[in-house]
């Protein structure tokens, strides 16, 4: 029985197929062409290339052998080392002559070169105990130290006092200028009845100008009572009889200022008063620019106190 011609087309395609291998491409796909040869790029490193020497250059005779170094491990333990050769025994001399045996063997052997440099691990408690207190000064100046720096700008701010004891009846100078003070009992400026436990006083502050620049000095002060346990009664200014203008102040002209305060009627005839001097200057003819540029060059601290004893 003859078979048709698209019958053997099928037939010899079928055996064409069993024949060819599984992972080879059909006769009909063309195979792809081989990749081109890569081209080195400069500054780049080829791979899979021993390294080479250049410079400087090998020396003819060198023994180019290399003896591996030891393993390091972590515990540091080192590696056994290679028993050293055994020592000769020493000539009899007059030194070994009368040493005995077993004095010879006595005699402790000389420590391995590098034995002091190994350190020995650190117990885990000195290790804790190290951790804890560097970890709690760390906290310690973290916290210290902020405070230290606003103490010191409040410090800065409000100085120390440095107190003048004045006596009863006598004047004080500071700055070029001459104070004198006198206080005394009055009654409620107000028009009120006086109250039982509150004695309004009157303090009386003569300002005398010594040279010109204690007329420049002309700033009112601040005035406070006190007692001799350290409580304090703020007293405010009621009349100044100095002259706003440095030009119209004149020197040995005392000039008086009055102050007005309360404070408990059992202290009212021993408190003392506090007069802190001002630091304003007034120069004559002086610019802005320039009395702005003085006070923030000045060093000057409003910490002196005048304080006028009963």
């Amino acid at each position: 029985m003859s078979e048709s011609p698209m019958e053997g087309r099928r037939r010899r395609q079928r055996e064409r197929n069993k024949a060819r291998d599984w992972f080879s491409p059909p006769p009909r796909q063309r195979s792809r062409p081989a990749p081109p040869p890569q081209i080195p790029i400069p500054g780049t490193l080829r791979r899979n290339l021993p390294d080479l020497r250049v410079w400087p250059p090998l020396p003819e005779n060198e023994d180019r052998s290399t003896q591996p170094f030891p393993v390091v491990t972590g515990d540091g333990e080192a590696r056994p080392r290679a028993a050293a050769p055994a020592r000769e025994p020493e000539a009899a001399g007059p030194e070994t002559q009368g040493r005995r045996p077993a004095d010879q063997a006595a005699a402790p052997p000389s420590p391995e070169p590098g034995a002091s440099r190994r350190r020995a691990p650190m117990p885990r408690g000195k290790r804790l105990a190290l951790q804890g207190t560097g970890a709690l000064m760390s906290v310690v100046v973290a916290i210290a130290a902020p405070g230290w720096f606003a103490y010191s700008v409040y410090k800065y701010g409000r100085p120390s006092d440095h107190i003048q004891m004045v006596q009863p009846g006598a004047s004080a100078t500071w700055q070029h200028v001459s104070w004198r003070v006198t206080v005394q009992r009055i009654s409620d400026p107000t028009g009120k009845a006086d109250a039982p436990d509150r004695q309004w006083m009157k303090i009386v502050a003569t300002r005398t100008a010594l040279d010109d620049e204690g007329a420049i000095r002309h700033g009112a002060p601040d005035v406070a009572f006190t007692d001799r346990a350290g409580r304090t009664w703020q007293a405010r200014i009621l009349n100044d009889a100095t002259p706003p203008d440095t030009l119209d102040n004149k020197v040995g002209t005392p000039y008086r200022l009055e102050f007005l305060g309360v404070v408990p009627p059992a202290v009212a005839d021993e408190v003392m008063i506090d007069l802190r001097p001002s630091t304003y200057r007034s120069v004559p003819g002086q610019s802005v620019e320039d009395f702005m540029k003085e006070a923030g060059s000045s060093t000057e601290k409003r910490d002196r106190v005048l304080r006028f004893l009963r």
